[in-house]
């Protein structure tokens, strides 16, 4: 947003950003190919789509909307609704604590949402890696029927990133 927002906003407004693809062009294509298709929607969510969404909610067009989904349907299948906590300034919050010691979060993780198909993305909470950088890893919190994580899990190990062939790993738990 232009201007942008001050650097410690922190909150509660969210465009959503809706790249469609087919799950075999997924797995046909390089990871790049998804790379694309998420930064070019964003990429749409824009100054003008963002000032015209606060226009819009601020209208009497707003008042009397109905809901086009079931809050009673937490399945998102064969959807999977992926959000990204990436560039939340996590590790400079101060939490504070006992005793007047602060600091940041050690471990940080999304609260429980019971939503089959929901994936958060964070920064990885293994912290700092090497020269004071922090890591470039990320933890994908994942909500799925257990019958789903195998194909999952192999549509993960699939992915290939033609320039850069990174080592990808994952945990899962029984949860």
């Amino acid at each position: 947003m232009r201007p942008p927002l001050p650097r410690e906003y922190f909150g509660n407004v969210i465009l959503w950003a809706y790249p469609r693809a087919k799950a075999r062009d997924l797995t046909a294509q390089p990871l790049r190919y998804a790379v694309d298709l998420i930064r070019g929607e964003i990429a749409r969510v824009g100054d003008r789509y963002f000032k015209s969404f606060i226009d819009f909610a601020a209208s009497e067009a707003a008042e009397g909307l109905v809901s086009t989904v079931d809050p009673d349907q937490w399945v998102l299948k064969p959807n999977v609704d992926v959000d990204s906590w990436l560039r939340f300034p996590i590790r400079e919050l101060d939490i504070g604590g006992s005793g007047g010691g602060g600091g940041c979060p050690f471990y940080f993780v999304p609260s429980y949402y019971p939503v089959e198909g929901l994936m958060f993305l964070v920064p990885s909470s293994r912290g700092l890696v090497g020269e004071g950088r922090q890591s470039r890893s990320i933890d994908a919190y994942v909500s799925l029927f257990e019958e789903d994580m195998d194909v999952f899990r192999r549509i993960c190990y699939s992915l290939d990133d033609d320039d850069h062939h990174h080592h990808h790993h994952t945990e899962t738990t029984g949860e």
